[in-house]
């Protein structure tokens, strides 16, 4: 009879640590200040410089990958961090959220995806179950951390970066 119950409690626990070995960290953020309003426009000298300033915030986490949607504001915001920890830059298409959340599923270990004013918080609702507010046109500061699992939370974290830049790029 104890060997039972000890066989059930053991079951138990490698449950419980099966689910948590699947449940992660996922990174989201917005690419950094772009130089311009074009279709495609690169990073603006604070972009980089914010851009670096992530790839330094990100220097002591471990990542498993990093992913981007095709435009040069995102790939140049996540290169920063991908060149650091040696891993590339992954495309994504941000008008299929739903197959970058099988992406995402399939790892571990944490992931950083760069996105859009209008695709981060709509990525952070799909992942976590958890309704964000939208992003304005004006805010790059904000870092989303989500832990995902069987109660998955969001945690807003403002970077610390402030552009030193005269104009508002």
């Amino acid at each position: 009879m104890k060997l039972n119950k000890l066989l059930a409690w053991f079951g138990a626990l490698s449950c419980l640590l099966a689910l948590q070995l699947s449940a992660d960290t996922v990174y989201l953020v917005r690419h950094a200040e772009k130089q311009d309003d074009s279709k495609d426009p690169p990073l603006s000298e604070c972009g980089r410089a914010r851009a670096q300033a992530l790839a330094d915030y990100f220097a002591n986490i471990p990542l498993a990958a990093v992913y981007a949607t095709p435009y040069q504001r995102t790939r140049q915001t996540a290169a920063a961090v991908a060149e650091h920890k040696q891993l590339p830059v992954n495309n994504y298409d941000p008008r299929q959220p739903e197959q970058l959340q099988q992406l995402l599923l399939k790892h571990t270990q944490p992931v950083l995806v760069v996105g859009h004013s209008n695709t981060v918080p709509q990525l952070v609702s799909l992942l976590s179950g958890i309704d964000m507010a939208a992003l304005t046109e004006q805010e790059y500061s904000l870092l989303y951390q989500l832990q995902l699992g069987e109660q998955s939370s969001v945690t807003l974290k403002r970077q610390a970066f402030i552009c030193q830049q005269a104009s508002g790029s």
